[in-house]
Parts: structure tokens; C-alpha cells; sequence
């Protein structure tokens, strides 16, 4: 039940952070617009917005993969627009040059350049979206590794809670693993670059 959660809130925020932060980060007028709001809701602690979700969505599976999905989304968009921003201006000349489309240097230049930032979000996020899942399930839904952990320390079983933290560690690294290895495999162009 976690892993579904977390892989439900994570591809929401994924996929809404990395676009947004893209056009963020390529789009001075759009930054101005929303640079603003992002940074005031990230300021925001994310157990804060429990009793908001509770309210919205009820004790229901759309609170915890709302408060997932919210809280990865922060980390990926900063990320990904940053990445964008810094987008080296001679790559930028040189797709001109070559007779790059303007509406499509975007999607040929600026969003390749954002990937090693973009996949820095990525891991970040997902990293967070296992914390947020575990308060979630301890107060927002029933039932997942969360609800196991907190109903273990009701009833004083510590071996249950340490089995809980190892279970909830091992698919947080298992899944940051996974972002690893696709990031190295599609920023392999990278290695010539950082010395690796």
C-alpha cells in the first residue's frame, strides 16, 4: 500500500515539477509570476497541510497521495527550473544556427541541458515522498507501513517499529537506486564532461 501511494504521488509531482520548472526556468515572465507563490507554499511545513487534506479529501487514499504528490513537487520544480535557467547560452545560439525551430528549442536544447538537475529534483523529491507517505499513513489513512509503525508503538512492540524503519529504508534506497540508474543511462553524454 505505501509503495502504491508513493509511486501514485510521486509520478504527479514528477511529472507536473518537471514541466512547470522547465517553463519556469525558460520563461522570465512566467518566473516573476510564480516564483512568488512556489517559495511561500514551500515555506509551508508539510504536516501543516494534514488537517487540510483530512478536510478536502477525507480519511481517504486521494489524502495521503495529495499530501505526496504536494510535498515531492516543491524539490522538482526548483530543481528542473534552475536547470533550465542555467541552459548555456552557446548551445542556445548554436541550434539557431543550425536552423533549430524557435518553438522547438525547447524540446531539443533547453530540456536536455535541465537533465542532470532535473534527475537531482527527481531523487530529492522522491526521497521526500517516503517521509511524506509514513505521516500520511500515521494520520491521514489507514493501513501501509506509516499505520504499522504508529499502531506498533501504541501496542510498545519495538520489533515491529524496527522492522517498519529497515522496510521503509529499503524501499527508499531500492527506488532511489532506480532513478540512479536510469539517470546514468540517459546522461551517459555526461561523463565526458565531469571528469567521471
Amino acid at each position: 500500500m505505501s509503495l502504491e501511494r508513493v509511486l501514485a504521488g510521486f509520478a504527479i509531482a514528477s511529472t507536473t515539477g518537471v514541466i512547470f520548472g522547465v517553463l519556469i526556468g525558460w520563461y522570465s515572465v512566467l518566473e516573476d509570476f510564480c516564483d512568488g507563490l512556489i517559495n511561500f507554499l514551500r515555506a509551508v511545513p508539510m504536516t501543516a497541510w494534514v488537517p487540510f487534506a483530512v478536510f478536502i479529501f477525507g480519511i481517504h487514499e486521494s489524502a495521503a497521495i495529495f499530501l505526496i504528490a504536494f510535498g515531492s513537487f516543491f524539490p522538482i520544480v526548483v530543481n528542473a527550473s534552475a536547470g533550465a535557467r542555467q541552459t548555456p547560452r552557446i548551445l542556445i545560439r548554436a541550434a539557431r544556427m543550425l536552423g533549430t525551430p524557435p518553438q522547438k528549442l525547447m524540446l531539443r536544447v533547453v530540456l536536455p541541458a535541465a537533465l542532470p538537475a532535473v534527475f537531482t529534483g527527481l531523487r530529492v523529491g522522491l526521497g521526500l515522498a517516503w517521509v511524506l507517505v509514513i505521516v500520511a499513513e500515521m494520520l491521514a489513512v489507514q493501513g501501509g507501513l506509516g499505520y504499522a509503525l504508529w499502531s506498533a508503538y501504541q501496542f510498545s512492540r519495538l520489533d515491529l517499529i524496527i522492522a517498519a524503519i529497515i522496510s521503509v529504508g529499503g524501499l527508499g534506497l531500492a527506488s532511489d537506486r532506480l532513478i540512479s540508474l536510469l539517470a546514468r543511462r540517459i546522461l551517459r553524454w555526461q561523463k565526458g564532461t565531469t571528469g567521471q
